[in-house]
C-alpha cells in the first residue's frame, strides 16, 4: 500500500457509463441511466477502487463517461465522496458534463466536491445540428451554462466539438468557431467524425464527409482558433495560455495510469487493460476484460505514437533513459525521412512535429512501424 501516488502513476480516470439519452454518433461504453441500476454501479465502483487503487492523492482525475452528470444529484455526492481519498491535493480534477445539466445546485456539488475543471459537452453551436445528432441541449443553453459556471467560479472550462458530420456545411462549421469563441472559455477539443459501426449513425448507414471538406474543416479551426491566442498544442486540443489539460497530458507524456470502472482502460509499467464492459461480469468483480503485455518494442512504439500528438514533442532523453538506447538508432529512417518531408523537426533535446507533421501523424507514424 502507498500513502501518496508514485511519481509513475499519478493519474486516475473514472468511468460513468450511464446517459440520459444516446447520441446518433456515440460507441462508448453507455447505457441509459437507471436509478438503481447506477446505485449499484457506484457500489461496485467502490470496491474497485478499494481492491485496485492502492495509491491515493493523485495528482489528476477525470471523471467521464457517459455523461457523469446523467445520475441524481445525490448519487453524483456519493460518487464524488468516495473518491475524496484520491482528489486530496490533486492539481486538476475535470468532470464531464452536459449543458442541459447545469444548475445551481449542481454547481455546489460540483465545487464543494473537489472538481476544478469541467469538461463541456457542447459539439457544436448550431441548433439544427445538435438535433440531428440527438443532443438534448441548445446553444443558447450551453452558452448559459458556461456563464453560470463562470459566475461560480468555474472558469477553467474545456468544450469539445465534432467536424465532418452527415450534411454540415463549412458555413455551419465556421458559425459555431465563431460562437465558441464568444463564449470565452480556456480550452477546446475538436473530433471529426468517426462513423462506429453499433452507433446510430452506423447502424442507418451515415457516412462522414469527404476526407477533402473534413481536412479543410480542421485547418480552419486550427487558424481561427490560433488567431484568437489558443496554443494548438496536440493533434485535436487547443489551449489559451496555462490551460492544457494535464490529466490528458499523462497519457501523451506516455506515463502511467489506472482506469477504473465499466469499459474503462488504463495502463501500469509494460502493461494495458481493458475493464469489461459486461455489467453482470462487473457487478461479480470481474473488474479487468483483457490485458495485454507490451513487448520492449511496442512500448517504444507506443512512447513516440503518443508524444508526437503534442506539439512539444518527444524528449530524446527521456527515451533514452527508459529503453537504454538513443531514439535516433532506434528509428534512424523514420527519423531521417520526417525531416526530409517536413513533418519532423529536431533540436538537441526534442523531436517535434511540425504542424503539417501533426495533421499528418498516422503517416509519420507508419515510417516508425517496423
Amino acid at each position: 500500500m502507498c500513502a501518496a501516488a508514485t511519481f509513475e502513476n499519478r493519474a486516475l480516470y473514472v468511468h460513468i457509463p450511464f446517459c440520459q439519452g444516446i447520441c446518433a454518433y456515440c460507441d462508448f461504453t453507455r447505457v441509459r441511466y437507471h436509478a438503481g441500476l447506477a446505485d449499484q454501479y457506484l457500489t461496485q465502483l467502490a470496491r474497485e477502487l478499494e481492491e485496485r487503487v492502492p495509491c491515493k492523492g493523485m495528482e489528476t482525475v477525470y471523471i467521464g463517461g457517459g455523461t457523469p452528470t446523467a445520475l441524481s444529484l445525490d448519487q453524483l455526492r456519493r460518487l464524488l465522496d468516495l473518491l475524496q481519498p484520491y482528489l486530496q491535493g490533486a492539481a486538476e480534477v475535470t468532470i464531464e458534463a452536459n449543458p442541459e445539466a447545469i444548475s445551481t445546485e449542481l454547481i455546489e456539488i460540483l465545487v464543494k466536491g473537489g472538481i476544478n475543471r469541467i469538461s463541456l459537452g457542447l459539439q457544436s453551436c448550431d441548433d439544427e445540428i445538435l438535433k440531428q445528432i440527438g443532443r438534448r441541449h441548445t446553444f443558447a443553453q450551453a452558452r448559459q451554462a458556461v456563464r453560470q459556471l463562470q459566475q461560480a467560479g468555474l472558469t477553467n472550462i474545456s468544450c469539445d466539438l465534432i467536424y465532418s458530420l452527415p450534411r454540415q456545411t463549412r458555413a455551419q462549421w465556421k458559425k459555431t468557431l465563431k460562437d465558441v469563441l464568444s463564449l470565452n472559455i480556456p480550452h477546446c477539443s475538436l473530433y471529426a467524425l468517426t462513423i462506429e459501426e453499433h452507433s446510430e449513425f452506423g447502424r442507418t448507414g451515415q457516412r462522414p464527409l469527404d476526407e477533402d471538406t473534413e481536412a479543410s474543416m480542421y485547418f480552419e479551426a486550427v487558424r481561427v482558433l490560433t488567431e484568437a491566442g489558443y496554443q494548438h498544442y496536440e493533434i485535436s486540443n487547443f489551449a489559451k495560455p496555462g490551460y492544457a489539460s494535464r490529466h490528458n497530458l499523462h497519457y501523451w507524456n506516455y506515463d502511467d495510469f489506472y482506469g477504473v470502472g465499466l469499459g474503462a482502460s488504463g495502463k501500469l509499467s509494460s502493461f494495458r487493460y481493458d475493464n469489461t464492459r459486461n455489467f453482470q461480469e462487473y457487478f461479480k468483480g470481474h473488474w479487468i476484460g483483457e490485458t495485454i503485455e507490451l513487448s520492449r518494442r511496442d512500448q517504444m512504439f507506443e512512447m513516440v505514437m503518443m508524444n508526437l500528438r503534442t506539439a512539444w514533442g518527444l524528449s530524446l532523453a527521456d527515451f533514452e533513459q527508459k529503453f537504454g538506447l538513443p531514439l535516433s538508432e532506434v528509428y534512424p529512417d523514420a527519423v531521417q525521412k520526417g525531416i526530409r518531408q517536413g513533418w519532423l523537426r529536431m533540436t538537441e533535446n526534442r523531436l517535434m512535429p511540425t504542424e503539417a507533421g501533426m495533421a499528418l501523424l498516422n503517416t509519420v507514424l507508419e515510417e516508425f512501424l517496423d
